[in-house]
């Protein structure tokens, strides 16, 4: 299988379950297929595509202290597909959470749906976005509510 074929269904895969995720918020299940079957199969191909990367690709002057070092972890087409769906997978879970915590505090899906876009296209604005409407519909931010 090519890279963009993984590529591609790894983003299907994400889009879809973003959906599923909007549709049903307010169904228990869903957080379990998710879990349980979305995300387990992102971090499966992810830990393969990241092992694969790293022992294949020139990581040479790789490491995490600079932006050039960082950019060399990513030398291999393996290693970026391998970023690319760390994040698909994070903001995923992290979508997850939001809707969660948005149903059990009793936010409209319609008030949440800019904080699941915003979350899908750019993780923390998401996140942040979302902290925003929960202060304004709650009256409180306090970390207490966090968990």
């Amino acid at each position: 299988m090519t890279l963009e074929a993984v590529f591609g269904m790894a983003s299907t895969l994400a889009f879809f379950a973003w959906i599923g995720l909007f549709i049903f918020y307010s169904q228990p299940w869903i957080y379990t297929t998710l879990f349980s079957g979305v995300l387990m199969l992102l971090g499966g191909t992810y830990v393969f595509y990241l092992i694969y990367g790293i022992s294949t690709g020139d990581m040479e002057g790789a490491g995490f202290g600079s932006l050039s070092e960082v950019k060399a972890l990513m030398s291999s087409d393996e290693a970026l597909l391998a970023g690319w769906i760390h994040y698909l997978a994070f903001d995923l879970f992290v979508g997850m959470w939001i809707a969660n915590d948005a149903w059990k505090k009793d936010i409209s899906r319609w008030l949440l749906l800019p904080a699941l876009l915003g979350t899908f296209m750019a993780g923390p604005f998401g996140l942040m976005l979302y902290f925003i409407i929960r202060a304004t519909k709650t009256g409180t931010l306090s970390q207490s509510t966090i968990a």
